[in-house]
């Protein structure tokens, strides 16, 4: 199954938008998500150029960019974490979670690529919405258990669970291509 395609005119239409708002639309999007091959632009042979947008895009835009009931970031993530289960029931694959395993807190440091100071606050913003300790000591080091990385991972620094789930995403379309021009 490829990528299904939209000329723009139905956007515009839909959302009464101008071509320089789309345009300015599409520059916002994909400085959030440079990876993302939404659009389309074919140059036919009478000089004039067509933009077509991944039906995946327009998907985008109605259930985040132009969503105003909650927070950017939370849509985005409920919208790629969506395109993920449509992407893995099409390839009947099982849903698969993120692992994480317990790591010291300098080691946070890098995995998140956080200051010893936000990484202090994350990691103690955590333990107040836990009732129960996530932290512990081996070998002379403080160690957050999976629960808690996890945690600050999906709830706390969003923007790097948002990258690793569209470069999940991205890597079964890379996937799908693959199945398909074989």
């Amino acid at each position: 199954m490829e990528f299904k395609w939209q000329d723009n005119y139905y956007t515009l239409r839909k959302y009464n938008l101008t071509y320089d708002d789309l345009k300015k639309i599409i520059k916002k999007v994909y400085k959030r998500h440079p990876l993302e091959d939404w659009t389309y632009l074919r140059h036919p042979s009478n000089g004039q150029t067509w933009l077509y947008l991944n039906m995946e895009f327009v998907e985008y835009l109605e259930e985040v960019y132009f969503n105003k009931n909650g927070y950017y970031l939370d849509l985005e993530i409920t919208f790629f974490e969506k395109q993920i289960l449509r992407l893995e029931k099409e390839f009947n694959l099982k849903h698969s979670e993120f692992h994480y395993k317990d790591v010291s807190l300098y080691d946070l440091r890098k995995y998140f690529g956080k200051s010893k100071n936000v990484i202090g606050v994350a990691t103690h913003r955590m333990q107040q919405h836990f009732s129960y300790p996530l932290k512990y000591i081996k070998d002379g080091k403080v160690y957050v258990k999976a629960e808690g990385v996890k945690w600050l991972n999906e709830k706390y620094f969003r923007k790097s669970y948002l990258e690793e789930l569209e470069n999940y995403k991205l890597a079964l379309q890379k996937a799908k291509k693959i199945k398909h021009n074989n």
